[in-house]
């Protein structure tokens, strides 16, 4: 007996990732993997394939997208001619792709299964679920949950989250012109974290209130930020994999132009595969911190996908903070909580609303 995993791949092939990280443990082995992907979703594939090679063996199935008829009968004579030997499951995990690839998907593989009476094929299928409350959960076709909290077991490598969204990370050079006329060129560097120092300093002026600067400002953040992840690891193990970073910089994937401008994030926290970016500005003007957030926004999304989630930390008031959020949330036309605004209300008890909102927002505890 053996397993025929088949995942459909889109442009977003993080989430399909997550899910072959899981299945490939959990369905009766041996486990055959084939990705059924499109000619517009190659580069999606190669990426999954990059961070997939502990898998064993693993092969892909190019359809042409649109017509359903077309798309259902290229897989189903795949799985005739390529059925691999002593196959008798064939799961179906369909959180990526188009909804003509997935429903067609499943449809080829209940086709093969009345073709080939004799093998006793059974038929599967899953779905990973960003929507829960806990974290994203796979669950099967029966609303069976194979894995609860999609984000336990997973490495928090920032590198793999950014490669399969098509990003990559510092180091890299930047060439720019100057205000005087003069070409320039800027090495950004990996991302990093704080060294002892660095945090004592930030703890510092949170505390006391000194003098800010906005590299402080960032300290503290991050200090905050990791001392809570820290105290949620201590209470529960298997929440230890997350790690925390400082000063991120990113570009798209396999830029000739060194002058292509790369963004830049103040923290980045990695809780296994889901990413928070903390944006931090001294700015209190309405304007200001708005503009903030439509760019945490656009960058979270870019860099951590679909469950990425922001903070931008900030001098607004309680009552402009609540104000810009709700017109974010309205201008954005997303109803889930992706972005909070965060303002001065908020410094002097930074550690306990970072503890809050890790365990409301991410089910962390």
């Amino acid at each position: 007996m053996g397993t025929l995993l088949m995942l459909t791949v889109g442009t977003n092939p993080l989430p399909v990732w997550v899910a072959l990280h899981h299945l490939k443990d959990n369905l009766p082995s041996p486990i055959h993997v084939r990705l059924v992907h499109t000619k517009e979703t190659k580069p999606e594939r190669d990426r999954l394939l990059k961070y997939s090679h502990d898998v064993s063996p693993i092969d892909t199935v190019e359809i042409v997208s649109g017509n359903p008829t077309t798309v259902r009968n290229d897989i189903t004579q795949n799985l005739i001619h390529n059925l691999p030997d002593n196959t008798t499951c064939l799961h179906v995990h369909y959180t990526g792709g188009t909804k003509v690839m997935c429903v067609e998907t499943v449809a080829a593989a209940e086709s093969v299964k009345a073709l080939l009476p004799s093998q006793n094929i059974d038929i599967e299928t899953s779905y990973l679920d960003p929507r829960a409350d806990a974290g994203a959960t796979l669950i099967d076709r029966n609303g069976n949950i194979l894995v609860s909290d999609t984000r336990k077991g997973v490495d928090p490598w920032l590198q793999r989250i950014a490669e399969l969204n098509g990003f990559e990370l510092g180091p890299f050079p930047y060439e720019y012109w100057d205000e005087l006329g003069n070409n320039q060129t800027r090495n950004c560097p990996a991302p990093n974290t704080l060294n002892r120092e660095q945090l004592a300093k930030g703890r510092a002026v949170f505390k006391s209130g000194g003098r800010w600067t906005p590299e402080l400002f960032e300290y503290g953040a991050y200090a905050a930020f990791q001392d809570t992840l820290a105290d949620i690891s201590q209470q529960c193990s298997d929440r230890s994999n997350y790690r925390l970073f400082h000063k991120v910089y990113v570009r798209r994937a396999n830029v000739s132009d060194a002058s292509v401008k790369p963004f830049e994030l103040d923290v980045v926290a990695v809780l296994g595969y889901q990413i928070v970016v903390v944006s931090c500005s001294l700015a209190y003007e309405h304007a200001r911190v708005k503009q903030k957030g439509m760019e945490a926004i656009l960058r979270m999304r870019q860099l951590g996908g679909v469950e990425a989630r922001a903070i931008v930390l900030c001098g607004a008031s309680q009552e402009a903070q609540q104000l810009i959020q709700a017109e974010l949330k309205e201008e954005t036309g997303h109803s889930s909580p992706s972005l909070e605004i965060w303002g001065k209300d908020t410094w002097y008890r930074l550690q306990q609303t970072f503890h809050q909102y890790i365990r409301t927002a991410f089910g962390w505890s």
